[in-house]
């Protein structure tokens, strides 16, 4: 992945390792010191499209309909992570 910038492949790499990832997602869903707003955009938003009937892909097309939902959720979850202070998520990583 040479075309990543390198902290956007770090945390893409790190998002794929999901016994990380998905305590890390929940625990920043819930901290107080991060802003409504962006949990609601960013996760919300994933939670919505993955959810919702029209996507990019149909779900009936084989991969890419499910292809289409995992991306988007990655790419939103990547962009909630990344816009969230940097000492905030080093103390949920290093619990």
């Amino acid at each position: 992945m040479a075309w990543l910038d390198k902290e956007v492949q770090k945390r893409l790499l790190w998002m794929l390792n999901l016994p990380k990832s998905v305590p890390l997602i929940w625990n920043l869903a819930w901290d107080n010191r991060i802003a409504w707003s962006r949990k609601f955009l960013y996760l919300g938003g994933s939670l919505a499209y993955f959810l919702f009937p029209t996507d990019i892909f149909p779900d009936w097309i084989p991969v890419l309909g499910q292809l289409d939902d995992l991306s988007v959720m990655f790419l939103l979850m990547e962009r909630f992570i990344a816009g969230t202070p940097e000492y905030i998520v080093k103390q949920y990583i290093e619990k």
